[in-house]
């Protein structure tokens, strides 16, 4: 049996001057899934999130929320089913998180004594009773994931969610949307981590210049992203096979070779195996933005 998908994007387009800040984008997502939206800054991310939730208008194209066409007029009614946050939320500054959370609460017509609410402020440890203009960056997007979160909805629409958190606070967030997705809710985030995606997503799409250009499993990003590798050896080596080499030269007695690698991580370390005397290795994601490049030397995918 077929369902019905949560959201479906037909011909998105936001034009500003004449000049496309979103182009033509089309997509759908199903029932249960994370989708990651990812692109450098000033891709068209955000102005595509906007047009989602019915804040802006879209100059060409419709959204369905679902199964409604989504406008300006009704856009408040499809959001009793859905959580929203942005890196850069908006929130109301003279209030304390506790009293914001609270004024969240009765607009979705929940109250704050839920165990969903609790295990979310477990989670998070917001300063819930210092006024939110006090609040350092991260400590109020705690606060804006909470009030994401916290009515339990059908989906989550998250702009760079993680922007402002500390690593121990990202993993918490990672794990929030792990059980999220096992209890059924849909979840379509963007970011500019690669990392962040790949954890938790099952699907990417990548946003250039206000088009889609891919819409592809993680696991292919996974591996498309590829590694940063550095090893120091006594001896000169030779890179491995499907290596991009990046730097190759002595340095004082040692050698030091730097390369991408994007193939599979079992021949890598099959190759690392075979180095003589290994004094230092180093691996790391390759940059989000140098990998985002590579990934857009695409062409654009027909009928994404």
């Amino acid at each position: 049996m077929l369902h019905q998908p949560v959201l479906e994007a037909k011909n998105l387009t936001k034009l500003y001057n004449g000049v496309a800040a979103v182009n033509a984008a089309s997509f759908t997502i199903q029932p249960g899934e994370i989708v990651g939206f990812v692109g450098l800054n000033g891709a068209g991310k955000s102005t595509t999130i906007n047009m989602l939730l019915g804040f802006l208008k879209p100059s060409h194209g419709e959204v369905i929320l679902f199964g409604k066409h989504v406008s300006l007029s009704n856009a408040a009614t499809s959001h009793q089913k859905i959580g929203f946050a942005t890196g850069d939320m908006a929130l109301f500054d003279d209030m304390t998180g506790r009293q914001y959370l609270h004024f969240i609460a009765r607009a979705y017509k929940i109250s704050t004594q839920t165990d969903t609410y609790q295990q979310l402020v477990e989670k998070f440890e917001p300063q819930l009773d210092k006024k939110i203009n006090t609040l350092s960056r991260g400590n109020k997007q705690k606060i804006a994931l909470i009030a994401a979160f916290m009515s339990d909805p059908e989906l989550v629409i998250l702009d760079e969610p993680s922007s402002g958190l500390d690593p121990l606070m990202q993993q918490h967030f990672l794990d929030l949307v792990r059980q999220q997705s096992e209890k059924g809710t849909t979840i379509f985030m963007s970011s500019h981590y690669l990392n962040e995606v790949i954890d938790v997503c099952s699907r990417i799409l990548l946003i250039k210049n206000g088009k889609l250009v891919k819409d592809i499993p993680a696991s292919e990003l996974e591996i498309g992203a590829g590694k940063l590798v550095r090893v120091v050896t006594k001896a000169k080596v030779s890179p491995p096979t499907a290596a991009e080499l990046i730097e190759h030269e002595k340095r004082n007695d040692s050698y030091v070779l730097q390369f991408l690698y994007k193939d599979k991580a079992i021949r890598l370390q099959a190759w690392l195996g075979t180095l003589p005397n290994l004094q230092d290795v180093t691996i790391s994601d390759h940059s989000a933005e140098a990998a985002f490049e590579d990934l857009y030397a695409v062409q654009e995918v027909e009928n994404v």
